[in-house]
């Protein structure tokens, strides 16, 4: 259960006693506003008072300036409008509502000649295109926006546009680049003091400086966001800042100080009435106590969490709470609590996903209470003869020798006393985690049984290799290949989670797919991969309420059409590498899941290339660039592994999956496997 680590996008805080009071002032001036003109800017001013909380209950004000400004027929009222509707669509989603109403205000600025307008409206306009991944078009109306306002010496205006320049080098991997870009921001923003954006740069730059690997940075740059923040009393943004430090902190070692920070993380939680994200932050919390052999504290805590999980109907954390209570008996040695709650976590789990666990616990329950009547008789067994023995000593020894005999008895009843105990505790641990294991490699079985068979995938694609190591017994990345239609569909699926959880997610997927495919008779990449998102949402009942789960899936998907050379291929987060030569070309992933997300487009853009004879495709998970290792403990990182992979092209397919495979073992060390690993390499 990982709270997510790094935040880019803009998060706005509740309204506060000060804003209220500020709305009924306003208001105040509205009705005694006698001019229209005059009633346009304080509804203008109205709506950024609710831009900063409740954002829908400031459309209508909006609306009615817009009516106003039409009726007057004041070109200038009208873009200003029109410009603070666009900026409004950009924040609830709606991009291209956004960018109609801002194109409509940048005519009228340039008719108009009003510079320092139109320097602002480009650059809403490159967020917005940022907003929907189209780099090149935001980056050439940032650009255009840097002009104007460099030729209006406009200082808050530069900083503003650089700030968006650098998250467009950002989204490009291109860190060195876009963290000198943000340090000329935040020299320019330091001047004016605007602590907003000052803070907004901080923030930015410690998310540049974890892909960097400079985690001093990170948690300093972070440590001076939140500070502001708690200084201009935005709470949604304090809540973003300290979850990303007690993270970093969690992430390094530090679990003392993480530890303070998600009790602070809580009380702002309860605050903001964020039931969702107290279920993540008490499992957390419960989890570093586990980590450090609290027990009770972390019983506390992990009680709080199952809850208040399922209060909300979170069944998918109750999972994960059972599971952990049931860790932290075994450790108290409390084994039949221990096993209630791991009974406990099976239940949830069938009603969530099938019946066959029910029938597991039954015999779990039967071979318990089985052992315990064994136990017993074996119990009354041992007193028997302990009695026979005492009658028999009595006849054969003097009062003297009884008198010693005695003693020793005594002494041997505690010892065999306490020996018992730790057989039948010994008996009890071994039966239990025989029972676990045996049902994770029965459903490990299952899983790899549901895979597409390897003489299926060399009939279908016969130069290829897929490198497979799950974290756990069972995993949360699957590979899933189909051939319909003279076409080859081929997916690397990461589902959230690892072990047990993501497996349950991977059969969601797995199934999914298979339905999708099946019924479609176009195969495009991205109508599967909009399909599948909408699928995933019902399944999960995902609707975007802050208190529910956000499951889903990364994915990379591959529609393949050998007779006409064509490659299609669309991305939840993970990208596709096509080496042609000695040219590695990387095929960018939209930065939305499979599953509901806070900005989404409406559609998976759909990448379609001709493709040669030779060329040679990779799609993978996450687990190999982030696994841990090297001698500075640092991750493998996506610039290595395009360089190991333009270094092994010219070999056989086998050849590099155990190159692959010796270098990640290599890195790893004895380290940990920290995610599941999946890579698939195709030689089209």
């Amino acid at each position: 259960m990982n709270r997510i680590l790094l935040f880019i996008f803009l998060i706005f805080p509740i309204i506060t006693f000060y804003q209220n009071t500020k709305l009924d002032s306003l208001n105040k001036v509205l009705i005694n506003a006698e001019e229209d003109t005059s009633k346009v800017k304080i509804l203008l001013e109205i709506y950024k008072v609710y831009q900063e909380g409740k954002i829908n209950e400031g459309k209508p004000f909006l609306d009615q300036a817009l009516q106003i400004s039409n009726d007057l027929g004041l070109e200038k009222f009208i873009a200003d409008v029109k410009l603070t509707i666009g900026k409004y669509y950009n924040i609830t989603g709606d991009f291209e509502e956004s960018l109609k109403n801002l194109e409509d205000a940048k005519s009228i600025f340039e008719k108009l000649n009003h510079e320092e307008n139109l320097s602002n409206t480009y650059n809403n306009i490159g967020a917005t295109y940022e907003s929907m991944g189209r780099y090149d078009e935001a980056m050439d109306n940032l650009i255009k926006s840097l002009s104007i306002s460099e030729s209006l010496n406009d200082s808050n205006s530069i900083a503003r546009t650089l700030l968006n320049i650098g998250l467009i080098h950002s989204r490009q991997e291109e860190f060195e680049k876009s963290l000198e870009i943000y340090k000329k921001a935040l020299e320019i923003s330091l001047k004016y003091r605007d602590q907003e954006d000052i803070a907004l740069l901080y923030n930015n730059m410690a998310i540049v400086n974890y892909y960097l690997e400079d985690y001093d940075n990170v948690r300093n740059y972070f440590e001076k966001a939140y500070k502001i923040y708690q200084n201009t009393g935005n709470l949604r943004r304090q809540l973003m800042a300290l979850s990303n430090l007690a993270e970093v902190d969690k992430m390094i070692g530090q679990k003392e100080k993480a530890l303070n920070s998600f009790f602070e993380i809580l009380k702002l939680e309860k605050e903001l009435g964020q039931k969702g994200e107290q279920v993540i932050t008490y499992y957390a919390i419960a989890e570093i106590y586990l980590s450090r052999s609290e027990l009770k504290n972390a019983e506390k805590y992990a009680k709080l969490g199952l809850n208040l999980a399922k209060e909300i109907s979170a069944m998918g954390h109750s999972i994960e709470f059972y599971g952990l209570l049931s860790e932290i008996y075994k450790l108290r040695k409390e084994y039949k609590t221990s096993l209630e709650y791991m009974e406990q976590m099976y239940v949830v789990t069938d009603s969530v996903f099938n019946a066959e666990k029910a029938k597991q616990i039954q015999e779990i329950e039967t071979k318990y209470e089985t052992k315990k009547k064994e136990q017993q008789i074996l119990n009354l067994e041992n007193e028997k003869v302990i009695r026979e023995l005492k009658i028999k000593k009595q006849k054969n020894f003097t009062i003297f020798l009884l008198t010693g005999f005695i003693s020793i008895f005594i002494f041997l009843l505690a010892l065999f006393s306490q020996n018992k105990k730790i057989r039948k505790a010994n008996k009890l641990l071994a039966y239990q985690k025989r029972q676990i294991t045996d049902s994770i490699e029965y459903a490990s079985r299952i899983q790899t049984a549901i895979l597409p068979p390897g003489d299926f995938i060399s009939r279908v694609i016969p130069e290829h290799f897929i490198l497979y190591k799950p974290r756990d017994i069972v995993s949360g990345d699957f590979y899933w290949i189909t051939h319909k239609n003279n076409k080859i569909v081929v997916a690397a699926v990461d589902c959230t989670g690892h072990g047990v959880p993501g497996a349950f997610m991977s059969m969601l997927g797995f199934a999914l797919l298979n339905e999708i495919v099946n019924k479609e008779t176009e195969l495009k990449a991205n109508i599967i991969l909009n399909q599948l998102r909408d699928e995933v949402k019902k399944s999960l009942h995902q609707t975007g309420k802050e208190d529910e789960a956000k499951d889903g899936m990364d994915i990379a998907l591959c529609v393949i059409d050998p007779e006409r050379l064509t490659l299609q291929y669309s991305g939840a987060y993970n990208p596709l590498y096509l080496i042609r030569n000695n040219e590695l070309i990387s095929l960018k992933a939209d930065r939305m899941p499979i599953g509901i997300h806070i900005i989404e487009k409406e559609s998976f853009t759909n990448h379609e290339i001709n493709f040669q004879k030779g060329d040679i495709i990779y799609i993978f998970t996450d687990g190999y660039v982030d696994q841990f290792g090297g001698p500075k403990a640092s991750k493998f990182r996506k610039t290595p592994f395009k360089e190991m992979l333009i270094s092994i092209k010219d070999k056989e397919m086998d050849e590099q999956k155990k190159i692959l495979d010796s270098e990640f073992e290599k890195w790893k060390g004895n380290r940990d496997q920290i995610d599941d690993v999946l890579v698939m390499g195709i030689k089209l």
